[in-house]
């Protein structure tokens, strides 16, 4: 056994979430250890799209442009029956984002590029090192650390989150239910090249016929991931040969197609599972760890994306002594948990429609994408559920302290900022660069010569705060007012995760103040010092 190391945030698991959360807590300047079992970065890609909401996140962490490189723009979903085309759904297009288009890429390469990222921030991922077992008290949390080379640690850490997949030893540990249900059917998975079919590498498509369906998803150059669902389902546990899966493509998908070349073969089943918590104590859950659901929709990653950069500036408050600590960590799992569920219950939907058999709902499933699948209003909607840009949060501490309204929309309390064009020295520029990756941004929408008094933020600018004042010389079109529905004198707080905080209108800014009293104000140290003991079963 070693001598005890004490860390402020201990991450178990480096996918996309573990990695994410570890560059925002270093972006706020706290220090972060994290682990994972495997000796290896995984070469096997489970996600292949970033949606927008995520490609926003990573701006926010200074790797978008990377991603971008690297990344294929989705241009569009292809649905058929057998010989013909029955609709196309634009999606790499209309989303309202400074990326409005989802980027194709391989987990392994997001992976990578992360890993980069948190190399710049002096950290290594720790990989050979597994987390054997946890306990909790009033100061922090002990893990138990089995590392590749036979040694055990012991290491203490004020907070632990669990980021280690739908297997999770950490959800495991605090013994938190994953609620849900495992699908009956067995689908087969194969990442191969295809010639023939007249298929188009940056689109998606969804083919039927005869009571079967395929799905083909484009990643890489010249890859394709192809689903299917096994007739024989007694055969669960063995893995598809590259045979059985052109047999799947010949019966039931775009005709003319020719598998080739497997990288992966994979046979599994669908759960679509959410923790009931994501807090006990000290410690937290996020990304598959905290909810696991079909690829239907390609969210599983982008939504632990986002749990990352929302419990990440919240824990960096708490620990940095900024804001009650109490709000700031209870307001995660109301507003993370909520989304999950919405995206589980969305992609059961999907999956259950992609792939459900018969005569009578083959003709069905025809006529309404025939009918409804090439309307732009159905194609706008099904742009903005996947993009995750229009996600509202209605509950916790954290939005009732903002006060929004009975139905909030985008750009109110609970919703996604928007981007929007100022005019900085004579060049138009982008608003969304300008929002703070670290601290909040307090936006002063003012008439000409009629400054907003805030002497408040004004305080805390620079420091936990950015202040940006829109006035008729930088906002001359009123593009920026248009954008965030103010009419007149005006304000909106937008929190580090790009989601707006409080607003108000006229230069009555007591609404402010109280956030910023509670959320952005540094504590006394006896504060910080009553924080650091927080009971363990406060959530």
């Amino acid at each position: 056994m070693t001598a005890e190391r004490i860390e402020d945030v201990l991450i178990v698991g480096a996918g996309p979430t573990g990695l994410s959360l570890a560059i925002t807590l270093r972006q706020h300047g706290t220090p972060v250890r994290i682990i994972d079992r495997a000796t290896q970065p995984s070469s096997v890609s489970k996600a292949l799209a970033l949606w927008s909401a995520s490609l926003e996140a990573m701006q926010s962490m200074n790797v978008v442009d990377d991603f971008l490189r690297g990344g294929a723009r989705l241009n569009a979903l292809c649905i058929g029956d057998g010989g013909r085309q029955l609709a196309r759904m634009e999606v790499g297009e209309g989303i309202d984002s400074p990326f409005p288009f989802p980027l194709l890429l391989p987990q392994s390469e997001t992976e990578r590029l992360l890993t980069v990222r948190l190399s710049a921030f002096g950290v290594t991922v720790e990989r050979g090192v597994e987390l054997a077992g946890l306990a909790q008290d009033d100061d922090g949390v002990t893990a138990t650390l089995n590392h590749a080379n036979g040694r055990t640690e012991t290491a203490r850490a004020r907070y632990l989150v669990g980021c280690d997949g739908a297997r999770s030893v950490v959800r495991g540990a605090l013994g938190i239910p994953f609620e849900g249900s495992t699908e009956p059917q067995t689908f087969l998975l194969g990442d191969v090249r295809i010639d023939g079919g007249g298929l188009d590498h940056k689109n998606i498509y969804l083919w039927w016929r005869r009571g079967g369906t395929v799905a083909l998803f484009p990643f890489e150059e010249e890859t394709w991931r192809i689903f299917a669902m096994r007739e024989n389902d007694s055969a669960a546990d063995v893995l598809p040969t590259l045979d059985e899966l052109q047999g799947h493509a010949d019966r039931y998908g775009p005709p003319g197609m020719r598998l080739r070349d497997p990288s992966w073969l994979s046979a599994f089943k669908i759960n679509e599972r959410v923790a009931t918590r994501y807090r006990v104590g000290r410690c937290f859950l996020a990304g598959d760890a905290a909810h696991v659901h079909s690829p239907a929709g390609g969210q599983g990653m982008n939504t632990g994306i986002q749990d990352a950069v929302n419990l990440g500036w919240k824990l960096a408050y708490a620990l940095a002594g900024i804001g009650d600590p109490t709000p700031l960590l209870d307001s995660y799992e109301p507003e993370r948990r909520a989304i999950a569920q919405n995206v589980v219950k969305a992609a059961e939907q999907k999956l259950h429609l992609a792939f459900s058999k018969g005569a009578a709902m083959r003709i069905v499933k025809d006529i309404a994408v025939s009918l409804l699948g090439n309307l732009s209003v159905v194609q706008k909607r099904l742009q903005i559920e996947l993009s995750e840009t229009e996600i509202v949060y209605r509950n916790g501490p954290l939005v009732a302290l903002g006060a929004p309204p009975r139905r909030p929309g985008r750009t109110d309390v609970g919703a996604r900022a928007r981007d929007a064009i100022l005019t900085v020295g004579g060049k138009d520029q982008p608003l969304w660069p300008l929002l703070s990756e670290s601290r909040h941004t307090l936006l002063l929408f003012e008439d000409a010569g009629s400054p907003i008094a805030a002497p408040e933020a004004t305080d805390l600018a620079d420091k936990q705060l950015s202040v940006l004042r829109v006035t008729p010389e930088n906002d001359p079109k009123k593009q920026v007012r248009a954008r965030y529905g103010q009419r007149g004198p005006g304000w909106v707080l937008i929190r580090p995760d790009q989601v707006v905080a409080a607003r108000g209108d006229g230069a009555d800014l007591t609404a402010l103040n109280n956030y910023l009293d509670r959320v952005l104000r540094r504590k006394s140290s006896e504060i910080a010092a009553n924080h650091e003991r927080l009971p363990v079963g406060e959530a």
